[in-house]
């Protein structure tokens, strides 16, 4: 369990949230779930991802849910980014 914590500290933000995007299914995912997996605050994960929607990185869209809609965040393929 250690060497784990130790790969996450090595890790920046940004490879973090890419890291846990890529594992998501569909490589969707929401704030709370980047949250629970990154180990970042909510503000932090926030601003990356404004920075990778500026870029053209991800997509946002709204997932629906019995509860509501939650924001979900998903990585854009290859064949979407050029």
């Amino acid at each position: 369990m250690k060497k784990g914590k130790d790969i996450k500290e090595k890790l920046t933000g940004t490879q973090l949230i890419l890291m846990a995007m890529t594992k998501a299914p569909g490589n969707c995912i929401t704030v709370d779930e980047l949250i629970e997996k990154t180990g970042l605050p909510r503000d932090r994960i926030i601003l990356y991802l404004s920075r990778f929607a500026k870029k053209g990185i991800i997509s946002r869209h709204w997932r629906h849910l019995k509860s509501g809609k939650v924001r979900e965040y998903c990585l854009k393929y290859k064949d979407q980014l050029i």
